[in-house]
């Protein structure tokens, strides 16, 4: 197809002329102040139950401990359905209240952990977690915010 002199001015017109649009933060949509950390996982295949065990009584009691000291609100785990994905098959959600929750802070470290040891024995943990390295591989992590339009 080949385009007229006339056609290919009018789209160079069009093309400068045309509206932009853009959404702008605040005016067109709000970030939350809530921080989803995120951690994609790969799990080998057949051994997502394995996984998902040591998770239950690992990552999941520290997530209870998390939320005692205030520094998540809620945490999830996602499987897909398609467990033979090459990239990620598992991804770990820790939903915190802002990203101030991130920064060290030693008090409500050493409040976590001790709430983290009443619940799980060191000992028992390093078990639990013990060939992890050989069932699964973490793809990646980012933090991510959760957009409202208005």
């Amino acid at each position: 197809m080949r385009l007229t002199i006339a056609a290919a001015a009018a789209a160079i017109a069009f093309a400068f002329t045309a509206p932009s649009f853009s959404a702008e933060v605040y005016k067109d949509y709000v970030p939350s102040k809530e921080v989803y950390g995120v951690t994609f996982v790969h799990v080998n295949p057949n051994r997502l139950d394995d996984y998902l065990d040591g998770l239950r009584q690992t990552w999941m009691s520290a997530c209870q401990a998390q939320k005692k000291t205030g520094t998540a609100i809620e945490c999830t785990i996602y499987v897909s359905e398609t467990m033979a994905n090459r990239d990620f098959n598992v991804m770990l959600i820790i939903k915190s209240p802002n990203a101030a929750m991130s920064d060290p802070d030693e008090a409500r470290y050493n409040a976590m952990m001790a709430d983290l040891r009443k619940q799980l024995a060191e000992d028992k943990e390093k078990k639990l977690v013990e060939g992890y390295d050989q069932i699964r591989s973490f793809f990646g992590e980012q933090a991510f915010r959760q957009i409202t339009f208005k």
